[in-house]
């Protein structure tokens, strides 16, 4: 079984939106750990999504339950899951045996100054987004117009002073632009589409594909079926167009997946054919199928975002 990577979980949020056990499972949840396991999934990205929240609550405070929660699930899976995940962490770790995660911060709406971020890092984010969809102090997402702000340039500097990873999937374009000239550090699109094949404000186009894989980035799929058809659910075949289309673009070495599972939408949601986290193998199946080597599958699975998060480690 090959080593699979997902860039882009919506662990945390989920398990406390809808009150399910992510240890034990849900029998409603494409996410859990059982089927992580059973998929072969070694390391994933975890969110702290903050961006949307009760009038009640302050970003910051929805973030915090959100690394309470992850700071907990080692304790609560008698070790199963490690988190904050090291590089000698992830080299010991073999399909179905643990589930190594890092931070991914999705919206940088609870960081006030650019000094907060620090304290975000040692606790285990490894990996920032600016925005989610919409404008923010820091950048302006898909759903408005305008780039990087002024603060979010600073951002992106104490980022790369860190050392953490750069997401662009929900950056419009000019944001990106932005970032891609300003960023020195790693940079990734956790889990988006091509735009070629469907035309989405979340997908990138060839050019942006071509501009993270230049630099050593990767880009990750997501099996969000309103990303990757125009109406009704995705077929496994549509989610495949998508990723062969980023393999030919980016090259072998710059495609990865990111399923964004549970991520606001439904088992319903995801392609035909994938129900749960524990159907991963299909695609490592699928391009076996149309001639990939098992090298090259393994990079794909796995091994692209392994080469690149290990890297911020």
């Amino acid at each position: 079984m090959h080593a699979f990577v997902d860039a882009h979980l919506d662990i945390a949020w989920s398990s406390l939106q809808h009150g399910r056990d992510f240890v034990a499972g849900h029998p409603d949840a494409a996410l859990g750990l059982p089927d992580l396991l059973t998929g072969g999934v070694t390391l994933a990205c975890a969110s702290i999504f903050a961006a949307q929240h009760d009038e009640d609550e302050s970003a910051d405070e929805v973030a915090e339950r959100q690394l309470a929660y992850y700071e907990a699930l080692p304790g609560r899976s008698n070790g199963k899951v490690i988190w904050p995940a090291d590089v000698m962490d992830v080299g010991m770790v073999t399909p179905g045996d643990k589930l190594c995660l890092i931070g991914l911060l999705e919206g940088c709406e609870p960081i006030k100054d650019v000094s907060q971020m620090e304290a975000y890092y040692r606790r285990g984010v490894r990996v920032g987004a600016l925005t989610w969809n919409k404008r923010n102090k820091w950048a302006n997402g898909c759903d408005a117009t305008g780039g990087l702000t002024m603060e979010g340039v600073g951002l992106i500097k104490e980022m790369d002073r860190l050392g953490m990873v750069h997401d662009v999937s929900h950056l419009n374009r000019t944001s990106i632009d932005d970032l891609l000239g300003t960023a020195r550090g790693p940079v990734i699109a956790s889990h988006v589409g091509a735009d070629a094949v469907l035309e989405h404000k979340r997908n990138l186009t060839d050019d942006h594909l071509k501009a993270i894989a230049s630099r050593g980035g990767v880009v990750g799929l997501v099996l969000y079926s309103k990303i990757l058809v125009e109406e009704g659910r995705a077929s496994f075949d549509d989610a495949m167009r998508h990723l062969t289309h980023m393999i030919e673009v980016c090259g072998i070495d710059g495609v990865g997946i990111g399923s964004d599972m549970d991520g606001g939408f439904g088992k319903s949601e995801l392609p035909t054919g994938i129900r749960t986290a524990a159907d991963l193998p299909r695609f490592a199946d699928a391009l076996a199928d149309r001639g990939y080597s098992e090298t090259d599958i393994g990079k794909v699975c796995g091994g692209n975002f392994r080469r690149v998060l290990t890297s911020v480690m």
